[in-house]
């Protein structure tokens, strides 16, 4: 009797450890023919979701996971030939963008520089410099609501208005009122954008200007120290009906001109501080005899250093010009 009970337990015993083993092998099996391929998928989704492209998902398993596996790689190719078209259609864009600028060569009695660098690859500033009749050129700095395309295509409409409204008439509170108009029909609502026009006369040494909305100029005569010009009305698009109004300033002795997009002046350092406007009028103050594009220089290097390598939230434009 004892003898049974002991080769029943035995038996029981050995039945129980070959069903442990079994249950081993199995997890073994099913850990490299289902687990790790798994992981490895949700590895190569973590990647790709990351912006890793050049991922590839592989495994050696069944045949249902190798279908997946090739999915996974099929819908990361995809992604990868969209991510280079958007990077191409980006660049010319930019291009685009960048042949709109206006040239700077044959100015007479004024002498004119840039710093344009948008957030992204393009941006919703946008700066002019056009000549007008009698030796006159008319300085003009906007800024449209957000960045990237949207705000491109709303400053490339913002540059074919200027250059319209500006053929019929010289006077910068005309040339505003017009372009807001066609902004608010053409525009659509909620792209606002800020704007500074500045009509100069470098023979009869004369500066008229009109804002909207726009961070005010500087204006700088001789060794003076700089001010703002500081008459303003509402921004564009924002009702159809806003009549500009404009000032006319009498220049004597040299004469500097400073506008900038508050992509300068809100521009941030490590700790959260803002460029503003105290830096701009002390660096005006700092270089007297600095020629445009010295003053641009300037500009570039102290925003960089203020900066200290942070990455600008907004795009930077600033418009120097120095009546000679």
């Amino acid at each position: 009797m004892g003898a049974t009970r002991r080769s029943l337990l035995i038996q029981v015993f050995a039945v129980l450890l070959l069903g442990v083993i079994a249950a081993f092998v199995v997890s073994v099996v099913l850990r490299q023919l289902i687990a790790k391929p798994i992981q490895g998928f949700v590895s190569a989704l973590q990647s790709v979701a990351s912006g890793d492209l050049s991922v590839i998902a592989r495994t050696r398993s069944c045949r249902e996971l190798s279908y997946l596996a090739d999915q996974i790689n099929a819908m990361t190719e995809a992604l990868d030939h969209a991510q280079r078209d958007h990077r191409v259609h980006m660049e010319k864009a930019r291009q685009i963008q960048q042949n709109l600028r206006p040239t700077m060569n044959g100015l007479v009695g004024i002498d004119v520089a840039e710093l344009f660098e948008p957030a992204d690859d393009v941006g919703g500033d946008y700066y002019d410099v056009i000549s007008l009749p009698e030796g006159r050129y008319l300085l003009c700095v906007a800024d449209v609501s957000g960045h990237g395309v949207p705000a491109a295509m709303a400053a490339t409409l913002l540059k074919a208005f200027v250059s319209e409204a500006a053929k019929k008439s010289f006077s910068p509170a005309e040339i505003l009122t017009d372009v807001n108009q066609r902004y608010c029909e053409y525009v659509m609502m909620g792209h606002f954008a800020t704007m500074a026009l500045l009509v100069v006369d470098p023979t009869r040494r004369q500066l008229t200007y009109a804002n909207a909305g726009h961070e005010f100029p500087f204006l700088q005569l001789g060794g003076e120290t700089p001010k703002r010009l500081n008459v303003g009305d509402l921004i564009l698009g924002v009702e159809t009906d806003t009549h500009y109004d404009e000032e006319t300033i009498e220049l004597d002795g040299p004469v500097r001109i400073v506008i900038v997009s508050d992509g300068v002046t809100e521009a941030f350092d490590h700790n959260d501080g803002q460029y503003g406007t105290d830096q701009i009028e002390q660096l005006m103050s700092n270089v007297p005899n600095a020629t445009a594009r010295e003053l641009i220089q300037e500009f570039e290097t102290s925003l960089e250093t203020f900066r200290n390598g942070r990455i600008a939230f907004d795009d930077t434009t600033l418009l120097v010009a120095q009546l000679t």
